[in-house]
């Protein structure tokens, strides 16, 4: 069928004969925009034409408003070749003038008078015309239209020079007719409107209509434009629809009547007929069957769709044309073969599908939604037809039913020859791989089908595998189950149970996560079918557990399988032991054969280790009768740290009394944000609200696969678990007592129960509630010593506390307390004791009794530690430990002690020319005490220490920072010399008590060595003069050293230290005298003072002196000084007063 808008042409027909060609080349060979009316989109279009002699008929029909958009001229063209004006006054112009007046008439304004030139003017060189003949034609009838009046060169006669100005014809021509197309698609819309108006009158005719419009959509797909094309065939399928449903095709129109003839040929559609057109006219001419009208609308909107590249609208609009059409029959009554519909519904399906895979890319998701149902639909009808025909399992087709084929295959006809035409519009198909053949055609495939069983058993089984994939592959897997339902069916016919085994399986895993308990229990039952023809001994055990637990079954039901379990039970070691390889094999889902209610800790805060746990399991039996089961165990692992973490808004209670879980509400809330978003000028562009969830760090995995599982797959850890063996469950509600010796330390957490029959194990996937935890704890039994700053001395007390913790002590446990050298220890005494006064009661070893200690008991006992003063004055603390021997380990735990003196001693050195003095300190340090009988001995023969204080001494009170000083002079007889005895040791010995404590003297005691007693020099200094001393006046200082004791020191140095504020030294201030064979030595000095008053000596040092350079080793001299009591400085406490001088000087 051709289309193409129509060019009519009048006046020199020749002449436009010899240009038809030409134009009717150039028109399509360029796009043209199109300006659309009604401010629709403007459009690129590419235009083709065809010419024909002008004709008035086809103007009548256009006046009476019975005319096709397809069959109306487009364009008029009048050509003429006159180039002469007069000859165009004489008979051009009135036959131009009659041709316009006849379009007038018919209300045609779409013409173009083409003038063709075979004169070139600009040859002519005698005269130029005033006016030519285009200037006479466009004064004459283009005052308003000169655009339509237009000149060409010939092409014939000038060839080069003509390309322009064809051009401009062809561009012309494109223009009109785009123009001319908006003014008649406008008339052509008024005109489908008014006869739709009209559809109720009598004599409307549907099939006029119906070519009326489709009339419209064709020019529409020419212009292409595939989806107002679209438009037109929607609606008339909507009008038809319409029709059969309200009216039923009544007869009161005589058009029904076209469509009612019976279904003797029920072909599907064929995206890929030759001629697209070829059910256009049978329509037109015989009239066709509904089945043949719907196939040849829906074949034309899938053509449409097909050219806009939506694919996946065609397998969408499919099944709601099914049905729909199917609805048309019905209401119409139509009569048809048995098996003639679903004949008619397989191969429209078979056809999309294949459409849809040739054009589907794997990705593409959209089109295999709309595809997963057709596959499902194909597979259900051909089940249809195999119960029809007898092909189904285990039937064999008899007589009648062959006769059935027969006319069955008969009436879906035979495909078309080549898939050509229709593929051309379709770039979008990919290509067939050269070495695979190519698929059978729809009709092909169902007649084979059809002609035996197994051909029928292969397409069926194809066609469920295909739908199965395609719905899991749109994540549609419930509807994959239920069609893994029919194929599990199938395969059970063709005594196939192993191959329907995973089918069904897949359907009770659905079924079970979304609570389908009936369906599942029928599913149930097609497994325990399939099991027991398998002979799987230990899943027809398993899959009988399971049925005869299901309380939607009846309960002869339940107590038949329950009974088949018990058998099956007994001879299940020896399948079990046959098929090593199943290592998981004997474990089941206990949700499905028991329910925990509650699981409560029966002991007592908190669980000591080795102590035994105690745990109360409430669980409810789901078999019909008793069952004992062998061993019940519930085991318990150790908290983890995220776990802690993530419930710490969870309170969980385990005490004597059921368990509480309590969960706050915040941990319900979402993590809600309010987002604000602002432009540049800080102004508010929006606000929303976001709610950040947390991103799952899970991998990712299929749906299915995270939903229940019929056998659990994972097993916890059961090392650690409370059981109970041999306990007979049941109907409804058992308590179950289970215990276990409590072995680790944690805080622990129940994860999963256990129940064993058999070879059975039944186990939890999770309990159904919050598990409770518990505590076992091994706290360790420890000592350890509680004591202040200790003074030595005097009594301190200590507590040594014991924590019993876990620990079971024997009757006779103790304590022991070792101390270290000077340290004793005792039990703390009350004062009103006889022993508390008594230091013999201290001991270095101390046996502490810990009667009846009970385990996390915790007791304080008091203590007492004695430890002698220091004799000498010490920079650190006095050191001691005390070693604990405990009865709950073997190694002793030593802890240091250390004390600090509660006073210290000191003595000084004194010299009053040769007479020599000991001065002893005593400076109290943390403690208040009473000191009394200070007492000094030396046992060195020939030294005498003779005591200068007080006979009778009272007790002195001595605190922190408070010294008293003790006097005695040291007599040494003239003939032992200080060579003889280098080191006089002294003792001296005092009693203290402390003020709480009056009556309790002890005695402290510290040694003290006197060297280099003995008096060798003595300095004597005088200041002249030493009345009228002036300041600023110098004076003269006469400094004198005399040897007191024979010594080694023969060179002495000496040196005026004086203070530079109040003396000055004139001269040398230092100097080396010797000592050799004299017995005193006497040197000047002149000093100035520098200050008025009484103002002290000048100190003078006396060093030891070595002159150097006597050995290559001393090449320096050296100054060594003398101890304090060698040299004796007789003017050292002396005071020179100096007064101002005569001018007045301060």
């Amino acid at each position: 069928m051709q289309i193409k808008p129509i060019i009519t042409y009048s006046g020199s027909c020749p002449l436009f004969r010899s240009l038809e060609s030409q134009i009717l080349n150039a028109i399509p060979l360029d796009t043209c925009e199109w300006r659309r009316t009604f401010q629709r989109p403007t459009k690129h279009v590419r235009l083709e034409a065809q010419t024909q002699q002008f004709n008035v008929a086809a103007l009548e029909k256009y006046k009476q408003g019975d005319w096709s958009i397809l069959e109306h001229p487009i364009l008029h063209i009048f050509v003429t070749e006159c180039n002469d004006v007069d000859t165009y006054k004489a008979t051009i112009r009135e036959e131009i003038d009659t041709w316009l007046k006849l379009l007038t008439s018919y209300g045609i304004s779409d013409w173009m008078i083409l003038l063709v030139e075979t004169l070139d003017m600009r040859k002519t060189k005698n005269f130029m015309p005033r006016t030519t003949v285009l200037d006479k034609i466009r004064l004459d009838f283009g005052s308003k239209n000169d655009d339509r009046c237009i000149s060409v060169l010939n092409p014939a006669k000038f060839e080069q020079k003509s390309t322009e100005s064809f051009r401009c014809l062809v561009q012309r021509i494109r223009f009109l007719m785009l123009a001319s197309y908006n003014r008649n698609i406008v008339k052509y819309e008024e005109l489908i409107r008014s006869k739709r108006e009209k559809r109720n009158h009598d004599g409307w005719d549907f099939r006029q209509y119906f070519f009326m419009q489709e009339d419209l959509a064709l020019i529409f797909e020419k212009l292409e434009l595939p989806t107002e094309a679209l438009i037109q065939y929607d609606e008339l399928d909507a009008m038809f629809s319409q029709y059969v449903t309200h009216t039923g095709l009544n007869e009161k129109q005589p058009w029904p009547s076209h469509f009612r003839r019976p279904l003797d040929a029920f072909h599907g559609i064929c995206l890929s007929r030759p001629d697209r057109f070829e059910m256009r006219t049978k329509i037109r001419d015989e009239g066709v069957s509904l089945l043949e009208f719907r196939n040849y609308l829906f074949e034309r909107q899938a053509y449409l769709l097909l050219t806009c590249n939506d694919i996946p609208e065609i397998a969408k609009r499919l099944l709601s044309f099914l049905f729909s059409t199917l609805r048309e029959v019905e209401f119409i009554k139509l009569e048809c073969q048995e098996g003639a519909l679903c004949c008619w519904e397989f191969v429209c399906a078979l056809e999309v599908l294949q459409l849809c895979e040739q054009a589907m890319e794997p990705n593409e998701v959209t089109c295999f939604q709309h595809c997963a149902p057709i596959w499902n639909l194909a597979k259900d009808k051909l089940y249809e037809l195999g119960k029809l025909c007898g092909l189904l399992p285990g039937c064999t087709p008899s007589s009648e039913q062959l006769h059935i084929v027969v006319q069955l295959s008969s009436g879906i006809g035979d495909a078309p020859p080549e898939q050509q035409q229709f593929l051309q519009a379709t770039p979008q198909l990919r290509e067939r791989s050269p070495n695979r053949k190519p698929k059978k055609s729809a009709a092909e495939q169902l007649k084979e089908a059809l002609g035996s069983n197994q051909a029928f058993q292969k397409l069926y089984l194809e066609l469920a595998e295909l739908a199965i994939s395609t719905y899991k592959h749109v994540a549609r897997l419930r509807s994959a189950r239920l069609v893994g339902l029919d194929l599990g069916n199938f395969y059970c016919a063709l005594n196939e149970p192993h191959k329907a085994v995973g089918f069904f399986t897949d359907l009770l895993r659905e079924l079970k996560a979304e609570n389908w308990h009936m369906l599942s229990s029928q599913t149930l039952l097609e497994l325990a079918n399939c099991y027991r023809k398998m002979g799987d001994s230990l899943a027809y055990t398993k899959t009988c557990s399971s049925i005869s637990c299901c309380m939607e079954l009846e309960t002869l039901v339940r107590t038949f399988y329950f009974d088949e379990f018990l058998k099956s039970l007994k001879t299940l070691k020896t399948t079990l032991s046959a098929q090593p390889s199943m290592e998981n094999a004997n474990f089941c889902v206990l949700e499905d054969h028991f329910r925990i209610m509650d699981i409560e800790v029966l002991n007592k805060t908190p669980i000591i280790q080795d102590d035994h746990i105690v745990v109360q399991l409430k669980v409810e039996s789901l078999y019909p009768r008793g069952i004992v089961a062998e061993n019940i165990k519930l085991c318990y692992e150790l908290q983890a740290a995220p776990l802690e973490l993530a419930m710490e808004n969870v309170s969980l209670t385990t005490t004597a009394q059921p368990v509480s879980v309590k969960v706050k509400e915040s941990t319900s809330r979402l993590k809600v944000s309010l987002q604000l978003v602002y432009k540049q000028d800080n102004r508010l562009h929006s606000a929303s609200v976001a709610c950040d969830m947390p991103k799952s760090k899970q991998p990712v995995r299929r749906t299915s696969s995270t939903k229940r599982k019929l056998s659990p797959s994972v097993q916890a850890d059961f090392t650690n678990f409370v059981q109970a063996e041999n306990i007979a469950l049941q109907p409804g509600i058992n308590f179950i007592e289970l215990r276990a010796k409590a072995t680790r330390v944690g805080s622990w957490q129940f994860k999963q129960l256990c129940v064993s029959m058999s070879s059975l194990e039944f186990l939890s996937e999770q309990l159904p509630f919050a598990p409770p935890s518990f505590e076992i704890s091994t706290k360790p039994a420890s000592a350890s010593l509680e004591f202040k700053t200790l003074i030595a001395g005097i009594v301190q007390p200590i507590s040594l506390n014991v924590s019993g913790g876990s620990f079971i002590f024997p009757p006779d446990a103790k304590i022991s307390l070792r101390c270290s050298k000077n340290l004793r220890i005792r039990q703390a005494l009350p004062l009103d004791t006889a022993n508390a006064n008594d230091d013999s009661s201290f001991e270095s070893l101390l046996q502490v009794p810990l009667q009846n200690f009970k385990s996390f008991e915790e007791r304080s006992i008091p203590l007492e530690v004695l430890t002698d003063m220091p004799g000498r004055k010490v920079s650190k603390h006095h050191e001691h430990h005390i070693a604990l021997s405990c009865p709950w380990s073997r190694t002793e735990l030593t802890i240091p002690v250390e004390f600090q003196p509660a006073m210290e001693a000191t003595c000084r050195l004194h010299t009053c020319g040769t007479q020599k003095f000991l001065q002893v300190i005593m400076k109290g340090l943390d403690a208040h005490l009473l000191l009394q009988q200070a007492k000094v001995k030396c046992d060195v023969p020939g030294v005498q220490l003779l005591d200068l204080n007080p006979a009778t001494q009272q007790p002195i009170e001595i605190y922190k920072s408070l010294t008293v000083t003790y006097l005695y002079e040291i007599q040494v007889e003239p003939l032992k010399t200080e060579h003889e005895l280098p080191i006089v040791k002294v003792h001296f010995v005092i009693k203290y008590a402390t003020l709480t404590q009056p009556e309790v003297w002890r005695t402290y005691g510290c040694a003290f060595d006197l060297v280099d007693y003995t008096t060798l020099f003595k300095l004597q200094a005088q200041l002249e003069p030493n009345e009228l001393c002036r300041l600023r006046t110098v004076c003269n200082m006469n400094l004198k050293i005399t040897k007191v004791h024979e010594n080694p020191y023969t060179d002495l140095m000496y040196e005026v230290l004086n203070d530079q504020n109040l003396w000055a030294v004139c001269g040398r201030s230092a100097g080396v005298v010797s000592m050799k064979d004299v017995d005193s030595h006497s040197i000047s000095l002149d000093v100035m003072p520098l200050s008025t008053g009484f103002l002290p000596m000048p100190s003078i040092r006396l060093s030891k002196y070595t002159a150097g350079g006597k050995s290559k080793t001393d090449a320096h001299s050296k100054v060594h000084p003398f101890p304090p009591g060698q040299v004796y400085n007789s003017t050292k406490s002396m005071q020179i007063h100096v007064i101002a001088s005569v001018a007045g000087d301060q």
